[in-house]
């Protein structure tokens, strides 16, 4: 048997990312920033080790799925009711205000509205993956500000669904754009309803008659499959695959089996969204960015100002102290990975040309690479902040701290809920010890949910 072609490019793709994200871990740096650095380095654009980067962008179409699968199997009803006011209203009111100041600094600019509108949206995307690792790392992220942070992610990723649409429709011709939108929105709410009814009349039904089945083979394909099919109504209808993905994601996310779908496929997600990484890594241009710097490095300034003063802003009006609304400013203001998504899916629809594309890819690197930077600024900021008396003060933040929290602390996990299961479930019960059961028993479900007992559908050793 001989190694073809396409599986020699996705060897190399594999090795490389590999070794560069071990250094990167080594350094105590992001994954994702070794996964660009080495599609930077074997591209076209690098060392030329690619000779035909089409076959992994194919491997890329298929990680861009499986990140907007993950996006969506984040978005269930009871987590959208359970946000607070400042990730709905002022998640929206960040993404609309980057926009529009990102479309007055492209007319400065001389530039398109669409093409500030495109900016605008990547500009308002935060990296979850680069600043949860930071705030993990840290064991910041039950602070207040690593909370206020988590919150505006959340809103953030489940913005993407909406912002693929607008990019989409905004790209047609001026006398068509209006019509474009309400096509785009009515396609959208046409994919989202009908995926809805078979989440709420079919689904249920099918995943019940699979899991009886207790294969986790047959588990596993039944939800690749539900994704992939979504994704390919989705293009049908002319929208995007990735959206399709996203919609299957929200379908599965409100069953009660979206903690096992989340665990079967986290190994194919991280390999094939690595891929997708590495694909945006073989775009950069080096050799762009040292000839368009007065162009990029004041985007990256743009990108910078804009997230650190428009969340501070934001926070700072939902009544949080200053010290803790800048903080949140400072630690998301780079773009995100999501944003490298919205901005692919522009210039595969040839929405924007090949500069416009290059000058925001390079401005979003710079900026995912100073993240670590700016985190390291955050132990200052808090000394220079503290010193100041005004702000740290929050009479609204206290009120939202002194709320008493859903979240389970100090609780058990029951694996199983069997005859021996049901007995300890009674003695906890009795003993007001908090706890919650895993199982992949339809049956056990069942009867747990009867019990009115905290319950999740999983496997409980992935």
């Amino acid at each position: 048997m001989t190694l073809g072609v396409q599986s020699s490019e996705l060897l190399i793709v594999l090795l490389v990312a590999t070794a560069i994200a071990l250094i990167f871990e080594r350094l105590r740096l992001q994954a994702v920033l070794g996964f660009l650095l080495a599609g930077a380095m074997i591209g076209p654009h690098g060392l030329g080790v690619l000779s035909d980067i089409g076959r992994v962008h194919e491997l890329a179409d298929i990680g861009m799925i499986f990140l907007m699968l993950t996006i969506g199997l984040e978005f269930s009803f009871e987590r959208l009711q359970g946000l607070k006011k400042l990730a709905i209203l002022g998640g929206s009111a960040q993404i609309a205000i980057s926009i529009a100041l990102s479309i007055l600094f492209a007319r400065w600019m001389g530039w398109t509205v669409y093409q500030g509108f495109v900016l605008g949206s990547v500009i308002a995307l935060s990296s979850t993956a680069v600043v949860f690792r930071n705030l993990l790392d840290r064991a910041e992220l039950d602070t207040q500000h690593g909370r206020i942070a988590v919150a505006f992610l959340v809103f953030q990723d489940l913005a993407v669904g909406p912002l693929l649409i607008f990019i989409t429709a905004l790209g047609q011709p001026a006398n068509s754009i209006a019509a474009s939108i309400l096509a785009s929105l009515a396609k959208a709410a046409l994919l989202l309803g009908i995926l809805l009814a078979v989440s709420k009349y079919l689904l249920p039904k099918l995943m019940r008659w699979i899991t009886l089945s207790k294969s986790r083979e047959i588990f596993l394909l039944t939800s690749v499959v539900l994704c992939f099919g979504a994704s390919w109504v989705g293009a049908k209808l002319g929208l995007s695959a990735a959206l399709g993905a996203f919609f299957a994601g929200m379908m599965l996310a409100n069953t009660d089996y979206h903690y096992q779908i989340s665990g079967e496929i986290a190994p194919f997600r991280h390999l094939f969204v690595s891929i997708f990484f590495v694909s945006i890594g073989l775009l950069f241009d080096a050799g762009f960015l040292a000839t368009h710097a007065a162009t990029v490095l004041p985007i990256v300034c743009l990108v910078l100002f804009v997230n650190c003063f428009v969340i501070t802003g934001v926070v700072l009006a939902f009544g949080y102290a200053p010290r803790v609304a800048v903080i949140t400013g400072v630690i998301l203001s780079q773009i995100g990975e999501f944003s490298f998504l919205l901005l692919e899916n522009a210039k595969r629809g040839f929405l924007i040309g090949e500069d416009f594309f290059q000058t925001i890819l390079s401005a979003a690197i710079i900026t995912i690479f100073l993240t670590p930077f700016l985190f390291n600024l955050v132990p200052s900021l808090m000394r220079l902040t503290a010193k100041i008396p005004f702000f740290g003060l929050a009479p609204l933040a206290d009120r939202e701290h002194r709320r008493k929290t859903r979240r389970l602390r100090d609780h058990i996990v029951l694996c199983g809920y069997g005859t021996a299961g049901r007995d300890l479930a009674a003695a906890l019960t009795a003993e007001h010890v908090p706890f919650v059961v895993v199982d992949m028993n339809p049956q056990n479900i069942h009867t747990a949910r009867a019990d009115k007992l905290q319950v999740i559908y999983g496997d409980a050793v992935n």
